[in-house]
């Protein structure tokens, strides 16, 4: 059977995160029950990490192996239509065998947007904390979060990891319109690390911690 790399886009509000769990709404299972419902056959859809309850997805990265001889863009333009308007396969290659989504990823990044004030169009894309943080903190507090280092203070304990090392490559603040952005990327990331990252910075900059 080849496999075929997808990458998917999806609005993560009405989902339990992408990773399947048992009787709960998660983008893995409504997938994989689109494929298979056409297919009539089980089908694994990987993807290269799991994102949490609410969490958006521009560009998640999973692999499938599917049957030879198959019209790809009917098959792919029926599981969209089936998956619904929250989550769409936005793009697919057939790759070797041995491509793995999630150990031949080289890197992941997320973006968490902080509002700037109360608004309900943008409550499903940013948190809108009540403070104004100061953006100059918030940046040095970034910087100490560069490179590698044990985050395992700042991730929900979990039974599978191997290790609670992360390596950092990016980790900055910017100002947009109607939010700050905080960018970063890393080799891995922990459960809620990127979350508790994000208030543990918000506390600094609201002078409600201390930089140290």
């Amino acid at each position: 059977m080849p496999r075929y790399k997808l990458t998917i886009e999806y609005n993560g509000a009405a989902f339990n995160g992408w990773q399947i769990q048992p009787d709960a709404v998660t983008v893995e299972g409504e997938i994989e029950k689109a494929f298979q419902r056409i297919l009539q056959t089980p089908i694994d859809v990987l993807g290269q990490g799991r994102t949490d309850a609410g969490v958006h997805a521009k560009g998640q990265t999973a692999h499938v192996d599917l049957p030879e001889s198959i019209n790809l863009s009917k098959l792919f333009h029926g599981v969209n239509g089936l998956v619904g308007s929250d989550i769409q396969i936005i793009d697919w290659e057939e790759v070797s065998d041995e491509f793995h989504s999630r150990f031949d990823a080289l890197y992941r990044e997320y973006e968490y947007r902080v509002l700037k004030c109360n608004s309900p169009l943008m409550n499903n894309l940013g948190w809108w904390s009540g403070k104004t943080p100061d953006i100059d903190v918030l940046n040095k507090a970034a910087t100490l979060v560069f490179g590698e280092h044990d985050f395992d203070g700042f991730s929900k304990f979990n039974p599978e990891n191997f290790t609670t090392l992360c390596e950092v490559s990016v980790s900055e603040w910017e100002e947009r319109d109607e939010a700050l952005i905080y960018r970063v990327r890393a080799n891995r990331f922990l459960r809620n690390m990127v979350r508790r990252l994000v208030g543990t910075m918000m506390e600094v900059a609201t002078g409600k911690m201390s930089l140290a």
